[in-house]
């Protein structure tokens, strides 16, 4: 029998766990050590921790794949077979190599576009108008590997990064289980990418959620769709902050760039380019997540508030 590992930790790797499960048997689930969270620092597991023991399968979670411990673990599993989602660890060459049926990746890009470890929210950063999953061999490099299949769907004005990415992982599993008959088999066949069409979509970093409202509105709403849930986005003005967690449409405007004005109708941020940007949930600092209007109550019913200008991305 084909001994198959599955290897992933957050959440969007979930729905993949879940239907290898119900398709073959997995011998061992590889995902992250628990690590504290919160204000309390109670220590949480991996969703896909979770996940495992809730389907029986048995966990490890090393906190290296540079020591000798992981791989006398990795050796003594006798494994044919891996499924890698969302991971994120560099896996050694010895472990690429140990595999008869090799290493399969499901990467949350249509490659070799958006190689490297934030692929969706990049794409929706520089307004691509369609993304994907893609079903390819591991290699030593970064996401380099063959591509044995893939799956596309447009991304549409209102995704943001979340969003897109929980309906990505069901693509992902669908996409795994149509070629899973011939990964068991050893019959897949991936092709090369074209490394000159690659393109990287590196960490995202902190410093990336100060929005600059010099910039056109197209390119501030993309950024507040393409942050979320982190690092977020946020408008700086007199000293306070206020985090944007939602936008709507766009509409032209006459106010300078970065005026921000609300009334019955809406709030709106104008921006660089003659265009303002509907804001339609705010984020006061130590408060919920609100409607735009309720959140800036403190300001008045309705009024004006002139934003920081920001780095750009």
């Amino acid at each position: 029998m084909t001994r198959i590992a599955f290897l992933g930790s957050p959440e969007v790797a979930v729905p993949v766990l879940a239907d290898l499960a119900a398709r073959a048997p997995v011998a061992a689930v590889f995902c992250n050590p628990d690590r504290p969270k919160g204000r309390g620092r109670e220590l949480q597991a991996p969703p896909v921790k979770a996940a495992a023991l809730g389907l029986g399968l048995p966990v490890h979670q090393p906190t290296s794949w540079k020591v000798p411990e992981t791989r006398a673990l990795w050796d003594s599993l006798d494994l044919d077979l891996a499924i890698v989602v969302a991971y994120g660890h560099i896996l050694p060459a010895w472990m690429l190599d140990s595999l008869p049926l090799g290493a399969w990746n499901l990467h949350f890009s249509l490659l070799p576009r958006w190689r490297g470890a934030a692929p969706v929210n990049h794409a929706i950063l520089t307004g691509d108008t369609q993304l994907g999953v893609s079903l390819m061999r591991l290699e030593p490099g970064l996401d380099s590997g063959p591509v044995l299949a893939q799956s596309a769907r447009p991304i549409t004005p209102e995704d943001d990064a979340e969003g897109l990415l929980a309906v990505l992982a069901g693509d992902a599993a669908a996409l795994l289980a149509e070629h899973l008959p011939a990964l068991l088999e050893g019959t897949a066949q991936p092709h090369a990418q074209d490394a000159a069409q690659a393109t990287l979509a590196p960490k995202l970093s902190r410093d990336m959620a100060r929005l600059d409202p010099t910039q056109p509105a197209a390119v501030l709403q993309r950024r507040v769709r393409a942050l979320q849930p982190w690092p977020g986005t946020e408008l700086n003005f007199g000293g306070q902050s206020l985090k944007v967690c939602a936008v709507g449409a766009l509409r032209p405007t006459d106010l300078a760039p970065g005026t921000l004005a609300w009334n019955r109708g809406g709030a709106w941020l104008a921006a660089g380019d003659g265009q303002a940007v509907e804001l339609r949930l705010l984020q006061r600092a130590g408060k919920p997540v609100q409607p735009a209007l309720q959140a800036l109550q403190p300001w008045g019913p309705e009024g004006l508030l002139y934003v920081e200008a920001g780095p750009g991305i």
